[in-house]
């Protein structure tokens, strides 16, 4: 009877900081553990139902239950419309002309081979407010370029002190260039 009345006593079990901390991590590790082996265990029971020992049986239906089946008539699809490629009309690409007086520097904002290319170059810089225009230019071996200009100048200095505005407009670089 002593015993029965020790089992219900309630003996109150106190664990300070360090302790609490033990059974945390004993617990995370021992969830991690099960973690672990339910993965080990899952990957060996999907690589033996990779290859199953018999197949699946199928379940016996009653004769009754089976009713004939009507054919399934499924429409062609529709036709595609065909339509006749328009043919593309290479518009040319229109460049601005130098000026009558071209002066004897002015700032170059780009070149390029492509007379589209230029055209956009030319437009961009018609779009900082610039007025340009564009000198073709015949290379020899090297082709032919077209260079897009911006400004007329009498004088190198002025010119030097224009490229950097409009390297500044543009956020790209210029060079002065002789027009000689």
């Amino acid at each position: 009877m002593r015993d029965a009345e020790r089992l219900r006593e309630k003996t109150p079990v106190n664990f300070d900081d360090r302790q609490m901390g033990a059974v945390a991590v004993g617990g995370l590790l021992l969830l991690g553990g099960v973690f672990a082996l339910g993965l080990v265990i899952g990957k060996h029971l999907v690589a033996q139902a990779g290859t199953p020992a018999e197949p699946p049986r199928e379940q016996p239906t009653p004769p009754a239950a089976v009713a004939p089946a009507k054919p399934v008539t499924i429409p062609p699809p529709p036709k595609p419309l065909e339509v006749a490629p328009a043919p593309e009309k290479e518009k040319p690409v229109v460049l601005t002309p130098p000026p009558k007086d071209r002066g004897d520097y002015t700032v170059q904002v780009g070149a390029s081979q492509d007379r589209a290319e230029a055209a956009r170059i030319e437009q961009r810089a018609r779009a900082a407010g610039l007025k340009p225009y564009v000198v073709e230019a015949d290379l020899g071996k090297k082709g032919t370029w077209y260079r897009v200009r911006v400004g007329a100048f009498k004088d190198k200095d002025a010119a030097d002190r224009y490229r950097k505005d409009v390297q500044r407009e543009l956020r790209s670089a210029a060079v002065v260039m002789s027009t000689h």
